[in-house]
């Protein structure tokens, strides 16, 4: 993939969420929109990756399962584009087992936050997250 942005550095008010159910990407952005960020939705991994080739959020909310490419696919493939490392990616998903967290972390993700979740908890990771910058070596 070729990122060919005049300025790869993540906006710091775009927050991109990924998830194959539209509903999910209704609630994500009505908690990423309360919190005064801009949102921009994929859903699949596939519509996340190009979407990357002309955006640079600050964050990404990314569900595990999705069909075609999951979240651990769309993560590794992200992990491997040097301009997109310093990205947070927080995995979000309804699945809580202990080797999930283990897969998120291995690919690169930064975050593990279980569905469904509480808003104002979520609004606090996003704050967070769009307030921490992570080097290439966290990422990796």
């Amino acid at each position: 993939m070729q990122i060919s942005l005049n300025s790869s550095a993540p906006s710091s008010k775009i927050v991109l969420g990924v998830d194959d159910a539209p509903e999910n990407l209704l609630l994500l952005q009505g908690a990423v929109k309360a919190g005064g960020y801009t949102f921009m939705s994929a859903s699949s991994g596939s519509e996340c990756l190009t979407l990357l080739t002309r955006v640079v959020p600050r964050l990404i909310l990314l569900d595990i399962q999705m069909p075609v490419m999951n979240g651990f696919e769309t993560c590794r493939q992200i992990r491997a584009i040097p301009e997109l490392r310093s990205i947070p990616i927080a995995f979000l998903t309804a699945s809580k087992t202990a080797e999930d967290v283990r897969r998120c972390l291995a690919v690169g993700g930064n975050d593990f936050i279980v569905k469904p979740f509480d808003l104002a908890k979520l609004l606090d990771r996003i704050r967070h997250w769009t307030s921490t910058r992570i080097t290439a070596a966290q990422a990796a």
